[in-house]
């Protein structure tokens, strides 16, 4: 720990840190423009790959911490690790509707709100303008597990099944199997061991099916001829 031999140093060196932080914070505002700027250049040409530019900023070991506490710039990072998945497996993009930073950022915020009305699930009303938003941008798994993440979110069980009705006629197969299993890692309730099984069952894994449906600790009459059905098959 560093010794002041008076008051006046003691003064003088506090100065100096004030100035560095200033300086700091004029870089890394500077910075952040210039951020935007890209971004605005990459969704006005669609050109989704140059957006991977800027993952050194926020991965490598010497990047700026200041970027971590502002939540702007957090939700960019959330962007850019979605966009990754969404073009790993050929999906169309959460922010491909978007042609620059201010409109993504209305939609990613739009996004929370409405997944917060399916999470509260309050109103009929509340529900379907969440539900009708939601569909109307290309939502995928990656976006909404991202933001489920890395947003507060506290009832799970509600929001991931509300936004499962929401979204299963615009998901593909193995992704309702995959939202579905994320939701039954976190909460196994009937309705999602249902859905699960008779998704399987769609897709011809009879065994997959029968593990979950025998995974019921008091099944149906129904149920329970549904898994004598599945046994035979077996």
């Amino acid at each position: 720990m560093a010794t002041y031999q008076s008051l006046n140093e003691l003064l003088q060196e506090a100065e100096r840190d004030f100035q560095k932080i200033d300086a700091d914070k004029s870089y890394c505002f500077d910075l952040y423009k210039n951020m935007q700027q890209h971004i605005d250049l990459c969704l006005g040409n669609k050109q989704y790959e140059a957006l991977f530019d800027l993952l050194p900023y926020f991965e490598e070991p010497d990047s700026y911490p200041q970027f971590r506490n502002s939540a702007e710039t957090k939700r960019i990072h959330i962007l850019l690790n979605i966009l990754k998945l969404e073009l790993k497996y050929e999906k169309t993009p959460f922010l491909s509707t978007a042609n620059d930073y201010s409109s993504i950022m209305e939609q990613y915020l739009l996004a929370i709100f409405a997944m917060r009305r399916l999470e509260l699930a309050l109103s009929e009303e509340a529900m379907a303008e969440a539900a009708t938003y939601l569909t109307s941008i290309p939502l995928t798994i990656y976006a909404a597990m991202f933001i489920s993440q890395n947003e507060y979110f506290e009832n799970y069980g509600n929001l991931f099944w509300n936004l499962y009705t929401c979204m299963k006629p615009f998901w593909t197969i193995s992704d309702k199997i995959q939202w579905l299993t994320w939701l039954f890692e976190r909460e196994s309730f009937q309705q999602v061991i249902l859905e699960l099984a008779s998704l399987y069952m769609e897709v011809h894994n009879y065994s997959r099916a029968y593990q979950y449906l025998t995974a019921i600790p008091s099944p149906t009459q129904d149920i329970a001829a549904l898994i004598s059905s599945l046994k035979e098959l077996l």
